[in-house]
């Protein structure tokens, strides 16, 4: 569910505001935190504008570097419509087939020769990946430049593009050429971790209010009391993408009052959510889970405290909070205090601990 309203006007202008000042912008915000509907909002609001031509790049479901540079063409290529036709049969040309149909393309030569690279790199050894990635992220600028617009980049899942590899290449990559200046788009960047960049603003998104909570709901027509309200909300911490669920859950329901509405809620913990986080523990070490189910049963979020209760060294401990929140389950809140940032998550660690 995506609501009608922006939850974030205020951070949606400040994002605006930097684009036009040709600021790069890093939105940092937790997993679950509405990261991919800002990016969707932002996209339509540049949209109208007819000045901006804003893409938006994701990580999803990518195996490895060549899944993501294929991904990301093809949006590149949707995004651009009236110039490529039947994007999705580009992508599937053969070899034979390349050159022809690019020479019909109302584009620079320049423009075209970039194109000619992202479809053939699989098939030609000479060609570095790197030159690839770099390819992928300059060939947007061009064809923003055939329809006289400014290119505006809007990268999701920013934090899995380490992890996307093809022929020791990675394609966070990116990062050195955005750092070398050697990108002439635009980059609203979003991840749940932090990330290494020079000169760029920074933005986050907050919890959602309870009147904002109230306005989600009623965009998808679920309806319900003050208290039914106040749980999901509690329950929920504000986070959009739990409010949807429940949303959902509830909206299937013929039952909308505070007591049956409580019972759904508490009940997933024991259904889908519970199979959901239950495999996102599965990427955690034997020496990280105590931590985390540590932090949630007796309230600690120093490393001092963790270590005194776990018998861990503090610097292990330290270790083992940096690794975690490179892999999203921990935020570093101030120096030397994290904190599990997902309310439902943070509640059902806290259930299974008492288990």
């Amino acid at each position: 569910m995506h609501g009608r309203h922006c939850c974030w006007q205020q951070e949606l202008d400040s994002a605006v505001k930097s684009i036009k000042a040709k600021r790069n912008v890093f939105l940092i915000s937790p997993e679950h935190s509405g990261k991919s509907s800002f990016l969707l909002t932002l996209q339509h609001s540049l949209q109208k504008t007819k000045s901006y031509a804003p893409i938006i790049f994701s990580a999803e479901k990518c195996i490895d570097l060549k899944d993501y540079v294929r991904k990301n063409l093809l949006r590149t290529l949707e995004a651009h419509d009236t110039l490529f036709p039947a994007p999705k049969s580009i992508l599937s040309l053969s070899l034979l087939e390349i050159d022809s149909r690019i020479s019909g393309f109302r584009i620079s030569d320049t423009a075209k020769q970039s194109l000619k690279l992202l479809l053939m790199f699989e098939n030609d050894t000479k060609v570095s990946m790197e030159d690839v990635v770099e390819h992928l992220f300059t060939f947007p600028q061009l064809l923003a430049a055939e329809a006289k617009a400014a290119s505006v980049l809007l990268l999701d899942d920013a934090e899995l593009l380490q992890g996307l590899k093809s022929e020791k290449a990675s394609a966070a990559y990116f990062f050195e050429l955005l750092n070398s200046g050697g990108l002439d788009s635009v980059f609203v960047i979003a991840s749940s971790s932090r990330l290494q960049s020079d000169d760029v603003d920074e933005l986050t998104l907050r919890p959602l209010s309870v009147e904002q909570t109230r306005a989600l709901l009623k965009d998808h027509e679920v309806e319900v009391d003050e208290k039914a309200l106040t749980t999901i909300y509690n329950f929920a911490g504000g986070v959009p993408f739990y409010i949807n669920y429940f949303g959902r859950i509830i909206q299937m329901s013929s039952k909308k009052d505070a007591a049956s509405v409580v019972s759904m809620v508490e009940g997933e913990l024991d259904g889908s959510l519970h199979i959901y986080f239950s495999e996102k523990l599965k990427s955690l070490s034997p020496k990280e889970l105590p931590i985390l189910f540590c932090m949630a049963e007796h309230k600690v979020n120093t490393p001092s405290r963790i270590s005194k209760l776990l018998n861990y060294s503090q610097t292990n401990v330290r270790r083992f909070l940096s690794i975690m929140e490179e892999k999203g389950f921990v935020t570093l809140k101030e120096r030397g205090v994290f904190e599990i940032h997902d309310p439902v998550f943070r509640r059902w660690l806290e259930v299974q601990s008492r288990s």
